[in-house]
């Protein structure tokens, strides 16, 4: 419930910000660049979020983060308000925002595995998954909506109260104290001891580097969206909200579906063939720019593609890490987080020189090429159990 609540907000604000930052620019450039700084401090802050994750009480940590979120969505809620927001505004909250995801997202990576038994890791991160995309498939097209009829101002400030509420919620929840471990060590010595964790772990790392792939797609699409909908498909805010929830009910139909197994066989054959079909419909949405149905359907099987690829990726990297270093561990996977976006702003680039539909198809040619070149290189990616 809690991350229900947080994310429903925060898909509203992303909606209402990326389609304020194209009326503000006409850019598509000005949109990968927000989605860019959203999680580029996540490269040098996730770090230190995993540290901190190993060595306080995580739920506390993920209170501190989400009151901090608040705080910053109701500042630039009031410039927007007050007609005062210029592009760099949205584009400072978004490196803010980040900051904050990187304290946010190790505290509640490392709370999940503390709250069920191993066996159940993949119906537990399947389910949490469930909760963020199902709030995409409401947020995004409510948001939409709203922005048709009375514009971004009374979308923004959603998120503040998305996060308030999730403060309640976990409030409701009870969590095994963070092991002492890192405690008696200095945080210098926990990060190196984290680094030679995943360093000395081949499987574990394989997985890190393996999480830039669907981040650097979702980052691609989404960043390009406001752009793509006014310019090529030539729609409003109502249908481009039902674009940008499109990922979301395909993600939902990935869940419900990874819901259904107790206990999932050959998840390492799974994630890699996810991979590629995201890659695939990145590359047919190449040829979907100028039909909305199209685009929508496409957008649906990238979600379900790219929900498949996280969720199995994140349950292979729970079930091999110790708890003592699971903060530290999932940090790193949050650093790959925060790189990926940066190959979104390279197609943003591309976009204003070439046109967005070969920027998209270029970002799925390139996934597809190196998940294939991991199927053929890599035996044991494909034969993670």
């Amino acid at each position: 419930m809690g991350s229900w609540t947080e994310h429903l907000g925060e898909w509203m604000e992303t909606t209402a910000l990326l389609w304020l930052l194209n009326q503000l620019t006409n850019s598509p450039f000005m949109g990968t660049l927000m989605v860019t700084l959203r999680f580029l401090p996540m490269v040098v802050f996730a770090f230190i979020g995993g540290v901190v994750a190993d060595r306080m009480d995580r739920r506390r940590l993920l209170v501190y983060a989400l009151s901090g979120s608040a705080f910053v969505s109701i500042v630039l809620a009031v410039f927007v308000h007050t007609g005062l927001v210029q592009p760099w505004h949205i584009l400072t909250y978004s490196a803010f925002a980040g900051v904050l995801t990187s304290f946010n997202h190790p505290a509640r990576s490392t709370l999940l595995p503390n709250l069920v038994q191993k066996e159940h890791y993949l119906n537990a991160i399947t389910l949490d998954t469930a909760s963020v995309m199902a709030s995409r498939v409401v947020g995004a097209p409510l948001a939409g909506f709203i922005i048709g009829l009375a514009g971004t101002t009374p979308v923004l400030g959603v998120r503040a109260v998305g996060a308030i509420l999730a403060i309640a919620w976990l409030g409701r929840m009870r969590a095994p104290s963070t092991p002492a471990a890192a405690g008696m060590e200095t945080p210098l010595q926990n990060l190196a001891e984290g680094i030679g964790y995943v360093r000395d772990n081949r499987a574990v790392l394989t997985q890190v580097l393996l999480y830039l792939l669907p981040i650097f797609l979702t980052n691609t699409y989404t960043g390009l969206l406001p752009y793509l909908a006014t310019n090529y498909l030539g729609i409003g805010p109502g249908l481009y909200g039902v674009l940008n929830a499109a990922p979301g009910a395909g993600s939902v139909l990935a869940v419900f579906s990874l819901a259904s197994f107790v206990r999932l066989h050959h998840k390492g054959r799974f994630l890699l063939v996810a991979g590629i079909g995201q890659g695939m419909a990145m590359l047919l949405l190449f040829a979907a720019t100028s039909s909305f149905v199209l685009a929508l359907l496409l957008l649906v099987l990238i979600g379900a593609a790219n929900t498949l690829f996280m969720t199995l990726n994140n349950t292979i990297i729970q079930e091999m890490t110790d708890d003592h270093v699971r903060g530290r561990v999932m940090s790193l996977r949050e650093v790959a987080f925060g790189l990926g976006p940066a190959g979104s702003l390279v197609s943003g680039a591309m976009a204003v020189s070439v046109g967005v539909p070969l920027a998209l198809a270029s970002a799925g040619g390139v996934s597809i090429g190196v998940l294939l070149a991991i199927m053929a290189l890599l035996g044991h990616v494909r034969q993670q159990d």
